[in-house]
């Protein structure tokens, strides 16, 4: 009794020293297997990539995973959601020769798609996918379809499935487990994070050269416009100043023909007078020479005077108002003139123009108003207003009314002009001032006067311009510009 007791007691101690052996066994290669698969994490999170391509990364992580589970068949496929397909950039198999690699694969129902509708990791035998094909889950197995036991777990990070990882077996000494299931899915997290951050550097970098790339095109397209723009003000410059001096030659060619009648006058009756004192002298040579007819030559010598007295004095005065104004619009000089006056000097130099209609031009402008200013702009601003008026406002009937108010307010020149023509509506009003517009296209009309206008009261007298209009109601313009130089 004794030494059985002794033997049962032996035995017991050597069974428990066994399992003790056994858990430290385990234990040891759970703690192996436990090192082995944070070192595996740690070299996911460590691969290096090609921004041009990224198949060496998918290598890698293909030996990563080898180094954990049997992955001698091994594939990834990265998903499209918006196109709802699959692409495969990474596929190694021994027995399967179709050659998926890099191929666009739509969403179907095989076994592939089956994990990424599920978003589950699914360890299947070829038994269970023959189960899910009878029940309809799946419709068939692309590819060779002898695998013993097959894997696939989906890559997802922050809830965007990025794709799946696969493995599968053609051995049926090499079952994948549970556990192995487990190992793949909580690898292909990883990956996916990796993947999610790899792509997301190519991305940015791709935004960052797209960015570049744009932001040199738009730099040239700047330089490009900026010397369009140059060569526009240029060219703008140009037209405005060839618009001036035309302006300035119709002034010249007016005058010219409304001085043509007092000197056409004035050479009359010089002739008139050489050969009265022809007759006179070649009567008093003759001793003919009566009382009456040298009474009749006084009264004709008197005529004549106030003939030529007369129409000397207006061609004087269109002669100084032209000298004037055309000497103001091409110098552009600053000088002092008293208000009233000018206005009327300038609308005298537009009298051949005027006498051909109807139109009454009152001036209500403080006789004592004298300033300095640029007196070539405001020559060139009523030039323009009045004839645009003439050609535009009364084209239809020539014959209207000009109103000019002039007056200084809080140190400014306020200046309203309003005729009652025609009027314009409200789309010609919001275009009045552009470059180039004319209700007059193809009648001699150059859409540069109101422009030129709004130019000179801006630039020249550094002021603001505002225009009224409505049809059939006239036109009013309101200009406001400081007074900068001393007032008379």
């Amino acid at each position: 009794m004794p030494n059985s007791s002794n033997n049962l007691s032996t035995h017991k101690e050597t069974s428990e020293t066994q399992q003790y052996i056994r858990q430290l066994e385990q234990e040891l290669e759970e703690r192996k297997r436990a090192e082995k698969l944070q070192h595996a994490l740690f070299k996911i999170a460590s691969i290096g990539y090609d921004n041009n391509d990224l198949s060496a990364f998918y290598e890698e992580v293909h030996k990563i995973i080898y180094d954990l589970i049997y992955a001698k068949n091994f594939f990834i496929a990265l998903y499209d959601e918006e196109s709802q397909s699959i692409t495969i950039p990474y596929f190694i198999d021994e027995k399967d020769q179709q050659g998926f690699k890099d191929k666009v694969l739509p969403i179907g129902k095989g076994v592939t798609s089956y994990v990424l509708r599920t978003k589950k990791a699914q360890l299947l035998s070829i038994a269970q996918v023959n189960t899910l094909i009878d029940n309809g889950d799946i419709d068939e197995v692309l590819g060779s379809a002898d695998f013993k036991s097959w894997m696939g777990a989906p890559m997802i990070s922050a809830n965007f499935l990025h794709g799946l990882i696969v493995v599968q077996s053609y051995d049926e000494n090499i079952i994948y487990t549970d556990d192995d299931l487990k190992l793949l899915n909580f690898v292909a997290k990883h990956v996916a994070n990796a993947i999610e951050t790899v792509v997301n550097t190519i991305q940015r970098k791709e935004s960052q050269l797209k960015m570049a790339k744009q932001h040199r095109l738009l730099e040239q397209k700047n330089s490009d416009l900026n010397h369009v723009i140059e060569q526009l003000k240029a060219t703008q410059k140009e037209l405005i100043q060839k618009e001036k001096m035309a302006s300035l030659g119709g002034l010249v060619a007016g005058i010219a023909h409304e001085i043509n009648t007092p000197l056409g006058i004035c050479v009359t009756g010089v002739s008139h007078l050489q050969e009265e004192y022809r007759i006179i002298k070649q009567a008093v040579e003759s001793n003919t020479l009566t009382e009456e007819k040298l009474m009749d030559f006084f009264e004709d010598i008197e005529e004549v005077l106030t003939i030529l007295a007369t129409n000397t004095q207006r061609g004087a005065s269109l002669v100084n108002s032209f000298k004037q104004v055309a000497v103001d619009q091409s110098s552009n000089e600053i000088r002092k003139i008293n208000f009233h006056q000018y206005l009327d000097e300038v609308i005298l130099s537009l009298r051949p123009t005027l006498k051909r209609t109807q139109i009454t031009i009152k001036v209500d402008c403080d006789a004592t108003l004298a300033i300095s200013v640029d007196a070539g702009a405001i020559s060139q601003i009523f030039t323009n207003l009045i004839l645009n008026s003439v050609k535009h406002g009364f084209s239809q009937t020539a014959k209207g009314s000009i109103l000019i108010e002039a007056y200084e307010k809080n140190n400014n020149i306020i200046l309203r002009y309003r005729d009652d023509g025609i009027g314009i509506d409200d789309k010609a009003l919001g275009l009045l001032f552009e470059p180039f517009y004319t209700t007059k296209r193809g009648e001699g009309g150059s859409g540069l006067g109101t422009h030129l206008v709004y130019n000179l009261v801006t630039g020249s007298l550094k002021g603001k311009i505002t225009v009224k209009s409505q049809v059939g109601k006239g036109l009013a313009y309101l200009i406001k510009f400081p007074i900068t130089g001393d007032k008379c």
